[in-house]
């Protein structure tokens, strides 16, 4: 496959310097705009002065008002609570974050329970990043710490450098042991490891190694999308081996912090399926792990409103805790609002990170990738060099009018690799899943009905832009011809797109697809956390006993889950900061 022998060696720091000038641009960009205003603006004085209004927002009066979710509850009567368990550590929530969490703990002999809203163990998504696991050694893979931190690098660059960059380092120092201690429990349960393939970028700033772990049994192989419910059913299982307890179908209502909201969390009131109330005492502990807030729309419109915006009208009101992998929106922020009501502090990176993908107009170049051939929008101009990742490319869709792109290639655009890697393929295809051919791929672009055939460009541009007007097709067939010229020239004088996948579109038949918007996962991220994941209030002061973990972990994404690191969020915040909770549980409480 090509490149590949690029990523079977790994990455030198000499190939990622030479893209890291990329990133100095937009800081240049970024000081020409406080120059933008005229003379005249500045001297009109209704610029500078809002009207005396109550009904007018002010920077002085937009925190009089409270939001809903920032309410809390009235306690409970302690004459309706039937029940109180004590344990250690009272761990919330049965997803990924949770269940590694109690599993790491019990281990090291804690005392532990959890609680969960949902009926089962549940997680979404397969992918668990990791660096210098034993699975990859095994397979030749050379991904060290430093090789990491130099994408790092480039991951914070794109947050702005809000993200922690403790958390962040404690990942990398203890991923691969966290990995290797979940592939062991995995293997134990009957599941295998795979690892995704790696994503190569001509142009080095994007480039990863395989470093995605998935994990697929013979029922289900499709680890990548898949991977993680058969891993929380692992978990569960391992947990009960252990005389752990795991209590469904049992609602967190708020937390009990001591010394009129003071003093340490001590406890946390639920509501179970039969509508009666229980108290868990966490004598040590209590960690949420709740999931993340994406069905709340007040929440949404707070602390992720461009995503709110873009994708409120598909965000319901409906709240399942046994959702699966749905792409509008996943869990309530009852955690979330738990904290903010005994005194958490919410996180400082603002906005909260959507995780949006999809809006890849046209066929992959790679698993991750959006596509490498022409993009173009509703006017039939280009509006981006096309060569990044898929959750980039849908970023740029979402800036278009009416949120519609399309894609243009032509039959060659297959034969510009050996094979095809689809969505699920693994390294070496341990998991079954195997790679197309290009033949193969050109009967699946023959077969999908979104797709637009036509043996001429002419042709082609009629069906893809039907209903629009003349000159809308004729700029549309003078970016295919401009774009061509850039290919035969091998320079791309419009978006300086790599020569080495710069691909004329000439042979028939000729492709063409039409996207419009992309699809909303969840949203990382919420309380403030330090790095040993204990919730902090305003001061950055750890609440005693208060914990929380998994996606709700705050600071530790900006601007948007980019999946420049695929299987980050599982591999780094559900996973290694879960088991290093979990390990050290002694040391911290």
């Amino acid at each position: 496959m090509k490149n590949t022998d690029k990523l079977a060696q790994g990455i030198s720091r000499r190939d990622f310097i030479k893209g890291a000038a990329a990133g100095a641009v937009g800081l240049a960009a970024a000081g020409m705009l406080g120059g933008c205003a005229s003379d005249n603006d500045a001297k009109t004085p209704e610029a500078s002065s809002a009207p005396a209004n109550n009904d007018v927002l002010t920077a002085d009066t937009m925190a009089q008002k409270k939001w809903s979710f920032e309410i809390a509850p009235d306690p409970i009567p302690d004459s309706e609570i039937k029940e109180t368990i004590e344990h250690d550590i009272i761990v919330i929530g049965s997803g990924m974050a949770g269940l590694c969490t109690m599993c790491s703990a019990m281990e090291q002999g804690a005392d532990v329970l959890m609680f969960s809203a949902g009926s089962q163990p549940y997680s979404r998504g397969g992918s668990n990043h990791a660096v210098g696991s034993k699975y990859q050694k095994a397979k030749g893979i050379d991904y060290s710490p430093e090789i990491a931190r130099e994408i790092v690098k480039t991951e914070q660059t794109s947050g702005t450098y809000f993200m922690d960059k403790k958390k962040w380092e404690r990942w990398i120092n203890n991923s691969a042991e966290s990995v290797d201690w979940m592939i062991d429990k995995m293997e134990a349960k009957g599941l295998h490891v795979c690892l995704e393939p790696g994503y190569y970028d001509p142009d080095g700033v994007l480039t990863v190694p395989s470093a995605s772990h998935n994990f697929w049994n013979e029922e289900q192989p499709f680890g990548a999308l898949f991977g993680a419910p058969l891993q929380a059913q692992a978990y569960a299982s391992h947990i009960a081996d252990m005389g752990g307890e795991i209590h469904y179908k049992t609602v967190a209502k708020y937390l009990i912090r001591e010394n009129n909201n003071t003093g340490r969390v001590s406890a946390v009131v639920a509501q179970k399926e039969d509508g009666s109330y229980v108290k868990y005492v966490g004598r040590k502990a209590i960690v949420l792990a709740t999931g993340d807030f994406s069905r709340n729309k007040d929440m949404m419109a707070k602390y992720s409103p461009w995503a709110y915006e873009i994708f409120k009208d598909t965000l319901s009101d409906e709240i399942d805790y046994d959702a699966g992998l749905v792409y509008n929106g996943l869990m309530p922020g009852d955690g979330q609002k738990m904290g903010l009501w005994v005194g958490a502090a919410w996180q400082k990176t603002y906005p909260c990170a959507p995780m949006i993908n999809g809006g890849v107009p046209g066929p992959s170049h790679a698993v991750i990738s959006n596509f490498w051939g022409l993009n173009l929008d509703i006017r039939g101009q280009r509006f981006q060099n096309e060569v990044t990742n898929f959750a980039y490319g849908a970023m740029s869709v979402l800036q278009l009018p009416q949120r519609t792109a399309f894609g243009v290639w032509d039959v060659n655009y297959a034969y510009t690799q050996d094979q095809w890697e689809p969505f699920g393929h693994c390294v070496d295809e341990e998991n079954g899943i195997k790679a197309y051919s290009p033949e193969e791929y050109i009967e699946m672009w023959n077969s999908n009905s979104n797709y637009f055939k036509a043996d001429t460009l002419e042709e082609l541009v009629d069906k893809m832009y039907e209903g629009y007007s003349d000159e809308v097709k004729a700029n549309a067939l003078a970016s295919i011809k401009r774009y061509n010229e850039f290919a035969k020239a091998g320079k791309d004088d419009e978006f300086h797109v790599n020569p080495e996948v710069l691909y004329p579109i000439e042979t028939a038949p000729f492709y063409g697809s039409k996207v419009t918007g992309a699809t909303f996962l969840t949203v990382c991220g919420g309380l403030r956390t330090n790095d040993h994941l204990q919730v902090c209030d305003a001061d950055d002061q750890p609440i005693e006993g208060l914990y929380n973990t998994g996606i709700m972990v705050g600071d530790f994404y900006a601007n948007s889950y980019n999946f420049v690191m695929p299987g980050q969020n599982l591999g780094a915040v559900c996973c290694t900061l879960s088991y290093l909770l979990g390990r050290d549980r002694k040391s911290v409480v």
